[in-house]
């Protein structure tokens, strides 16, 4: 059975007084593992994609299904829960921690109301710290932090709860280019923990290299060929995503 499976997803927002589709009858699967690149230029619609996988968003239309579970029929508490069971995690890669506290503390929030002590929920901070290689920062306050640690302590933050869903948007928005390919490194790391499906949304075709399966996200629409309606991979060796 799929890990995530969208099934027809449509998404509409309004623009003044025009409503706009952002997502237009979007299906494809992610099986449990898999590592998988999600490329589209700016307003594609792959981090409207990215937040309804998380559940942080419901679709107009279809269905979202987070092993077996139908995420737009839960309610908001619901699709909470669903994440804090470590089902879901979900890196914004292109924000800078809000606020001024400790990155111990920022990294272990999330584990708050998941019964987990602060002398665990630190020890758990720091080990996944060390995982993405930033383990010399958790005596720092979030706002000393560089470009290239904000996104390695958010990154992080999306971890500490062992998901078994991780969705990475924009990896490198705030990294300089010998720091984004570090962290495009990293990410190739942990898409071989077979225990997570990784998923790194980028329009840098760099981010994705190393991803067995790339997704194509233009104007909304995912582009799909077999019956899985899984999305065609990039030419080999080229930057741009195959013609459907």
């Amino acid at each position: 059975m799929a890990l995530l499976s969208f099934q027809n997803v449509s998404q509409r927002s309004t623009d003044g007084r025009r409503e706009v589709s952002v997502l237009t009858d979007v299906s494809f699967d992610i099986d449990p593992g898999e590592y998988v690149g999600l490329w589209g230029v700016r307003r594609s619609g792959k981090s409207t994609l990215l937040r309804l996988a998380a559940g942080i968003e419901t679709p107009d239309e279809g269905a979202i299904l987070f092993d077996g579970e139908d995420l737009a029929q839960m309610d908001t508490e619901e699709r909470v829960r669903q994440r804090r069971r470590g089902g879901i995690g979900l890196a914004r890669l292109e924000l800078r921690p809000r606020g001024n506290r400790p990155v111990l503390e920022h990294i272990a929030y999330p584990l708050v109301g998941c019964k987990v002590g602060w002398d665990e929920a630190e020890a758990l901070a720091r080990r996944v710290l060390k995982r993405v290689e930033a383990a010399d920062v958790e005596d720092l306050l979030t706002g000393e932090l560089g470009s290239s640690e904000c996104v390695r302590v958010e990154l992080a933050r999306a971890l500490v709860r062992e998901p078994r869903l991780l969705l990475v948007d924009e990896p490198a928005t705030l990294a300089s280019p010998s720091e984004a390919r570090e962290l495009y490194a990293q990410l190739r790391r942990l898409g071989r923990d077979k225990d997570m499906a990784v998923v790194i949304a980028s329009r840098e075709a760099h981010a994705l290299e190393g991803a067995p399966r790339i997704f194509t996200v233009d104007n909304g629409r995912v582009r799909s060929t077999d019956s899985r309606r899984k999305v065609l991979p990039f030419r080999r060796g080229g930057a741009e995503p195959s013609a459907s």
